[in-house]
């Protein structure tokens, strides 16, 4: 019988605290050790694991790379993680951590090594073959903290569990029949707030398609979609095309009260890739061209990220480790706004759609402009209005 949300919940918590005491296992040398890989992500998630295979989810190397800031995971024989240490050159903090592996469960848990707190514990309860749950409490900021480096084991924990957001509680309960995960539930915990989620998984000839997450109040999200044989190239010309397609719809639905002068395509790296639409008319008074922080977010226009499934959730899946291919792909979307907007909108003349993370590529925004389709003539003219 598969323990109850509540009653994972509840062990997870215990699991965690116990954790403090298992700080030597971290320390240890690992017995069966044949290499060490390096990676530039967190890599080797316990939702990567099957009883036949564990994905790293990241891009491995077997050489450290030049500036040495890497994850570094010593494999065994079977090519399963069984220690993980990193370093943060910048603010000089470390973390280790082991994974364990039984018949009937797998742990990997993470520890600070300035404050000794277990900053990840992460459980699989397995039955035969099968996942049948997940725990995983991460700690805000990684353990790492002042206040965290002084004080007893009790102290940490009280201190941690009393503040909501300190920390993050995720678990799931998944139906297995004859060996086949047919759906699951989940429990978050972030920020205070508690949400149930439920999953549901759609098989084709007994090949795993997608995993379809329904949130209460109706929003779906896909959180996997099954690799095909579209090359990433094809996926990013496919979504590109279906993007400009939505974002002309959504302008014209919106019925703007003057000529759009420019579209902002804002994301997140990692974030968000489905962008929030940002127009500036010419009724608007603005100051520079950096539109999410100069239009009222109430004339912002978003994009349904499921609209785009499973194209989205595939091209995420296969660009982890590709960090222009995003980029890429939202350029083209916003150059064929540009060159197809003045046939379906009221837009003045030069009017350019662009795409842009600002956090990242602020200081990129004249190259930025000419790859979406900008006039020279328009970005020498808003370059001497000081919008850029």
């Amino acid at each position: 019988m598969i323990p109850t949300l509540e009653e994972l919940r509840e062990d997870l918590v215990r699991r965690w605290k116990a954790a403090f005491d298992r700080r030597a296992e971290a320390d240890a040398k690992a017995q069966g050790v044949v290499k060490a890989v390096f990676t530039r992500a967190p890599a080797f998630a316990l939702s990567g694991y099957t009883t036949t295979k564990f994905k790293a989810g990241a891009r491995v190397s077997k050489m450290p790379s030049a500036d040495g800031d890497d994850y570094v995971f010593d494999l065994d024989s079977q090519g399963r993680p069984l220690r993980v240490r990193y370093a943060h050159k910048v603010n000089r903090v470390a973390w280790r951590g082991f994974y364990r592996y039984a018949p009937d469960e797998i742990e990997n848990i993470e520890f600070c090594v300035e404050t000794a707190v277990p900053n990840l514990y992460n459980r699989l309860i397995l039955s035969g073959q099968s996942v049948i749950a997940e725990q995983r409490f991460i700690c805000n900021s990684g353990g790492s903290g002042n206040q965290l480096e002084r004080g007893s084991t009790v102290d940490k924990i009280e201190r941690i569990l009393a503040d909501p957001h300190a920390y993050f509680i995720y678990i799931t309960r998944y139906r297995v029949e004859r060996g086949v995960t047919k759906s699951a539930e989940e429990h978050h915990e972030v920020g205070g707030e508690t949400y149930r989620p439920t999953l549901e998984y759609g098989y084709a000839d007994d090949k795993l398609e997608r995993i379809i997450q329904h949130w209460p109040g109706g929003e779906r999200r896909t959180v996997f979609a099954a690799k095909t044989k579209t090359t990433v190239a094809e996926l990013g010309e496919q979504l590109a095309a279906k993007i400009a397609a939505a974002t002309l719809a959504a302008l014209a639905k919106a019925r703007l009260s003057a000529p759009l002068v420019a579209l902002e395509l804002s994301y997140r790296e990692g974030e968000h890739h489905i962008p929030l639409l940002v127009p500036l008319t010419a009724d608007d008074q603005i100051d520079s061209l950096t539109l999410a922080a100069e239009i009222d977010p109430a004339h912002w226009i978003a994009l349904s990220e499921e609209d785009f499934a499973p194209e989205i959730t595939q091209f995420n899946q296969r660009t982890a480790e590709n960090i222009t291919a995003v980029a890429k792909m939202l350029r083209n979307a916003a150059r064929l706004v540009t060159e197809r907007a003045p046939g379906a909108l009221r837009v003045a003349d030069g009017f350019v759609a662009f795409a842009i993370d600002w956090e990242l590529e602020g200081e990129q925004i004249e190259e930025i402009l000419e790859q979406c389709g900008a006039a020279p003539a328009k970005i020498k003219a808003w370059k001497t209005q000081r919008w850029i």
